[in-house]
């Protein structure tokens, strides 16, 4: 009876939950199941000095995020209080830039490539983990074809970025801060559930002009 019961009460609580909105970033490592173990767990230990040392670059708190491990990537759970330009401009050009110092000292067998997906919606949190359609569609699109055909068409590409439609119509055709919105380029994506419109992005390779060192391997050593 009190395991009835509290089953219940949990199904109750569980059948009505109140949604939060969040922006979403989902970023992943391009091709690490051709490495080893130990080149994996050292490219993955990278990957979250990189992502914070970008994010602190960005002068967004770490504190303020909430993070879930993917493995060979990461998602970003960002608030509401946090522009959502702030993660087009200066988020993702820090992340390309630091990842770029980073692959220039390492050995090109280890060069970390990653995709990347920004979005914004409704997420669902439980005391185990994240669930909800915006960030099912976030997932879909950094595992979607046309980001794998960027990496293939622009090779020295450290980081290939795909927007939501959410994202392209709220923040990048409107052109805040650095953004340009010509350096998009429409795609079709079609992944199980999804049918949609996204947009692609090669940050610091297409307006090379626009790169800026901001010493982002310095703070990589530096972050404990």
């Amino acid at each position: 009876m009190i395991v009835r019961d509290g089953i219940a009460q949990w199904v109750s609580t569980a059948a009505s939950p109140v949604p939060e909105h969040w922006s979403i970033v989902v970023m992943d490592i391009v091709g690490s199941g051709r490495w080893d173990d130990r080149t994996q767990l050292c490219a993955r230990t990278a990957l979250e000095r990189i992502v914070r040392a970008a994010v602190r670059s960005a002068g967004i708190p770490w504190r303020k995020l909430a993070v879930e491990d993917r493995g060979d990537g990461m998602i970003l759970f960002v608030p509401a209080s946090t522009s959502k330009a702030d993660l087009i401009d200066p988020l993702i050009p820090r992340l390309a830039a630091i990842l770029g110092e980073y692959n220039r000292v390492i050995c090109a067998a280890s060069r970390i490539r990653l995709r990347v997906a920004v979005h914004a919606g409704e997420v669902l949190r439980s005391p185990s983990g994240w669930v909800g359609t915006d960030i099912n569609l976030a997932c879909r699109l950094v595992n979607s074809e046309p980001l794998y055909r960027e990496l293939t068409r622009v090779p020295r590409a450290d980081v290939v970025l795909v927007v939501s439609d959410v994202i392209h119509q709220g923040v990048i055709r409107h052109g805040y801060r650095g953004i340009t919105p010509s350096g998009y380029r429409a795609v079709h994506v079609v992944s199980k559930e999804v049918d949609t419109h996204a947009w692609v992005h090669i940050p610091g390779v297409l307006a090379p002009a626009r790169r800026r060192s901001v010493g982002g391997l310095r703070m990589l050593l530096a972050w404990r």
